[in-house]
């Protein structure tokens, strides 16, 4: 078998010495820089895809070699026959011949060599991967375009998803600790909506960031289409693997949402709680609209106060001016007195200069931005429709390309047998 791979390897050796000489004489006479890197480029695969294939047949024999004849069941495996099989990688599509075993007791059959080749179906695992990659990032089409023209690999939509399915079937498993964090650790959540095929659906997403002397690091996500009982769970996992117990302090950043705040009191009973500013104003600007109607400066000019006194700490006031506006202005909606419930509700979230001498944010930006750049750039195109499983696989590979969790994927998902 030694003498065989070596004369396989002064073959190949010949190969390439013959196609260099080929293509540099070619390459001289190229019409531009463009043309010749079009050239080697496809030298490169040609000369890749020879290489691929007579290594890996060289491998697979010594694989072969090496795998035990003894079955489970106490009898001797013995070669059947020998089998080809072809696979689309990178490069182009390469074959190789193995050995069929078959048990002389059981009747059982095996190809020792798949569970080191890693090939599912008939893609290599280099193809899965950037199929999984592409396709987590880019509609289907525009992956499989992309997989094209850079690679030269042809895939149709069936096989993507498929793929896609396999490889972000679960989410990656984390581990209590994985971090520490040297300062503050802030959680913000938020939710977003994505269309199933049993309609419209509530995508709901965590981040944990690090506060780090006043300066945030390391955000990382979790999404899934879950209820807010069962969200709690990735939730806490993502926070404990992050060091969340190790935190100097930890605050939560939310709009007003009341099952946010469920699970902050359930997860996070001792943390800083904070209303997104934000969402306090447009409640502020709801309210003012119907005290002077709709864009007026005088509306302007009473928000601007309002907002004022909840920067300064005076949420209690604002919420007792709403209360008189409401008994003396005609309010059909009853928006004034829901508007000073909403304050009243979160009084303690409020205390923005408390916050802000902190050095806490008061804003929930950072989720809102994952809602956009995780899940609708990618799960709410328009005339999109998605199965839960086929989204939430789509979903967990977004979440490792984001979470820079992308190698951990690949050692996690086991090879093809």
């Amino acid at each position: 078998m030694i003498a065989q791979a070596e004369a396989g390897s002064r073959k190949i050796e010949q190969l390439v010495v013959e196609e260099v000489r080929a293509v540099w004489g070619v390459l001289m006479g190229a019409d531009s820089g463009e043309a010749a890197e079009r050239m080697v480029v496809e030298w490169s695969r040609k000369v890749g895809q020879a290489v691929l294939q007579a290594g890996l047949q060289a491998r697979v024999e010594a694989v072969e070699q090496e795998a035990s004849r003894e079955c489970e069941c106490g009898g001797r495996r013995y070669v059947h026959s020998r089998r080809w099989r072809s696979v689309v990688t990178l490069l182009a599509v390469v074959r190789v011949r193995r050995r069929y075993l078959r048990c002389d007791r059981c009747g059982a059959m095996s190809f020792p060599a798949d569970q080191w080749l890693g090939w599912r179906d008939a893609f290599s695992r280099g193809v899965q991967e950037a199929v999984a990659w592409l396709s987590a990032t880019l509609p289907y089409r525009q992956a499989l375009a992309g997989l094209r023209r850079l690679c030269g690999v042809e895939l149709s939509l069936s096989a993507a998803e498929r793929i896609v399915a396999h490889w972000g079937r679960e989410p990656l498993p984390r581990s209590p600790y994985e971090q520490r964090v040297k300062g503050r650790l802030v959680v913000e959540i938020d939710g977003t909506t994505a269309h199933l095929e049993d309609g419209w659906r509530e995508v709901k997403l965590g981040t944990c960031m690090e506060l780090y002397r006043g300066r945030p690091r390391e955000i990382t996500y979790v999404a899934d289409w879950l209820s807010a009982e069962e969200f709690a769970q990735p939730l806490y996992q993502e926070a404990l693997a992050r060091g969340a117990p190790t935190a100097r302090a930890l605050a939560v950043v939310a709009d007003g949402a009341p099952w946010i705040w469920n699970i902050a009191d359930t997860l996070f009973p001792r943390s800083v709680q904070i209303l997104d500013w934000y969402h306090a104003c447009e409640h502020l600007w709801q309210a003012g609209r119907v005290v002077h109607g709709e864009s007026t400066p005088d509306t302007a000019a009473l928000v601007e106060r309002w907002n004022g006194e909840l920067m300064r700490g005076h949420s209690e006031a604002v919420e007792a001016e709403l209360r008189q506006l409401a008994t003396s202005l005609p309010d059909p909606e009853h928006t004034l007195r829901k508007t000073a419930d909403y304050l009243a509700t979160h009084q303690a979230r409020l205390r923005y200069h408390l916050f802000r001498a902190a050095r806490w944010p008061i804003g929930s930006g950072v989720a809102e931005g994952g809602c956009k750049h995780l899940i609708d750039v990618r799960l709410k195109r328009k005339s999109t429709r998605w199965t839960k499983p086929g989204g939430r696989a789509v979903l967990n590979l977004r979440l490792d390309i984001l979470n820079e969790r992308w190698e951990q994927r690949c050692d996690y998902l086991p090879l093809a047998a």
